[in-house]
């Protein structure tokens, strides 16, 4: 079974990273939309636009099952992809309802993309509540998350000066509503007071994911979840060590000493390139905006993985 992830950009590797935990023998596609990212301040009609083009190019790769691991192009086109493609397509809510039901005492507050904030689909899901929700647009934290700025002092001063607009002591529990701020949860929990609670939609949006696909996806065996040490190997020979979320892994280009990405044949997308192996069976096709990544652009992958890794016990 072959079940592809869609994202703006580096952000729903945080979703994949926990799908390569808890599922096996799966074949993974992974869509960075890197030519349009960030979505978060785009219009809603360019984003369904640039969201069919995403889906449709990982459907004609043989997706079985599409997740859309931005909460922005979920918001904006999830109704337009499901409409458009025949294939299970789940998208990512902000989870709000989880934080009521489990913090409701207090407030929530919300961190997400202007459009994610501004968008109906939201606006809906918060009415249902009967808890109290408060709303941050935090469109910067895409950009440093992009480009690999996790615990910079930039980002510290603008993390403290956009949540001293809240009364943090208040807080039950702060809601990531985008996916790329998995990736900031230890200046966060600095910032926060102890006892807010944070929580995203990644558990919601992997259940949902098995609930559709009727059991076609094996869960991993507890003993294959534990760390290991890894190797990279490239076929440009690049090799380095790693104890990244995905953990054992190789990479297996094809076609000797040529480059992963393959050659572009009469201007059209690259059809050779290679597959990443992690552990349980599963393998993972990354590409960016259609394209397959070279040994470079794989190298920074993996540290994306592996400051998901390090984020994953931060609640």
């Amino acid at each position: 079974m072959k079940i592809a992830f869609f994202d703006s950009g580096i952000g729903g590797l945080s979703v994949l990273a926990e799908a390569l935990r808890r599922f096996s023998e799966a074949e993974f596609l992974y869509f960075a939309d890197e030519d349009h990212v960030p979505y978060g301040t785009k219009s809603r009609v360019e984003i369904v636009r640039l969201s069919l083009d995403a889906v449709g190019f990982l459907v004609s790769r043989g997706a079985d099952g599409v997740v859309v691991a931005c909460n922005t192009a979920t918001s904006a086109a999830i109704s337009e992809l499901r409409g458009a493609f025949s294939v299970p397509v789940i998208g990512m809510e902000p989870a709000v309802k989880l934080a009521a039901d489990s913090f409701g005492a207090r407030p929530t507050l919300l961190i997400a993309t202007p459009l994610t904030i501004a968008g109906e689909k939201l606006a809906r899901l918060v009415g249902r509540l009967e808890c109290e929700t408060w709303s941050l647009p935090l469109p910067r934290l895409v950009e440093f998350a992009q480009d690999l700025e996790f615990d910079s002092p930039a980002v510290r001063a603008y993390l403290w000066e956009e949540l001293a607009k809240f009364e943090l002591a208040r807080l039950g529990s702060l809601v990531l509503g985008c996916t790329h701020f998995n990736y900031f949860k230890d200046v966060l929990r600095e910032i926060l007071p102890s006892h807010v609670r944070i929580i995203d939609g990644i558990d919601g949006t992997l259940n949902r994911l098995s609930s559709e696909l009727g059991g076609g996806l094996k869960l991993a065996r507890g003993e294959d979840l534990s760390v290991q040490a890894a190797k990279f190997n490239a076929s440009d020979e690049v090799e380095f060590d790693t104890n990244s979320s995905a953990q054992t892994y190789k990479f297996d280009a094809e076609g000797g000493n040529e480059s992963c990405v393959g050659k572009n044949i009469a201007g059209g997308r690259s059809e050779s390139g290679g597959k990443i192996y992690y552990p349980n069976g599963n393998s993972v096709e990354y590409f960016y905006s259609g394209r397959a990544l070279d040994a470079a652009q794989l190298r920074k992958v993996e540290l994306f993985l592996k400051r998901l890794d390090a984020m994953r016990e931060i609640s």
